[in-house]
């Protein structure tokens, strides 16, 4: 008898409530990172989006893998940037168990490809200096760094990434 392969375990992408109990398991996780990562930010004034504005002016993307949630990405509402119609880029994670299988670009790609439907032109988004793969991850998906947008300010914590769509 032959031993057959090991299979990796599929990965699904599908659009979720940002109040279901995985979704706020993702965003409590993603807190403590934030806060474990960029302490000042707190006295700088940046505060994540809320789960209710979420579910009220956006959509949230949940990776699974083998059914358990594994990493998400999150596009909201956002009045014209540079005369174009824009959605911004929120909520990107992926689980340090699940990192290394490509997920946070799937789910990246999944977002682009939903605001394309949606009509956006463009998408916009915030990064930080401390976060080296997720700035690899979003030059190689073709952002490029833009200067503060929106109700954001150039901050030296903050770096703003934009793709035409």
């Amino acid at each position: 008898m032959i031993a057959e392969a090991a299979r990796p375990e599929t990965v699904s992408l599908a659009v979720e409530d940002p109040r279901a109990a995985d979704s706020v398991a993702l965003f409590d996780e993603m807190s403590v990172f934030v806060e474990a990562t960029y302490p000042e930010d707190a006295e700088n004034g940046i505060v994540p989006t809320t789960t209710d504005e979420l579910a009220a002016h956006g959509l949230l993307v949940i990776a699974r893998v083998g059914g358990r949630p594994a990493g998400s990405g999150a596009l909201m509402a956002h009045a014209p940037v540079d005369g174009l119609r824009v959605l911004e880029v929120k909520r990107m994670l992926v689980r340090p168990q699940f990192r290394g299988r490509g997920i946070a670009r799937l789910v990246l790609q999944r977002l682009e490809a939903i605001a394309r439907d949606k009509g956006a032109q463009k998408l916009v988004l915030m990064c930080g200096p401390r976060q080296p793969e997720a700035l690899r991850l979003y030059e190689t998906c073709g952002y490029s760094q833009r200067s503060a947008y929106g109700k954001h300010e150039d901050h030296p914590l903050s770096i703003f990434f934009e793709k035409h769509l």
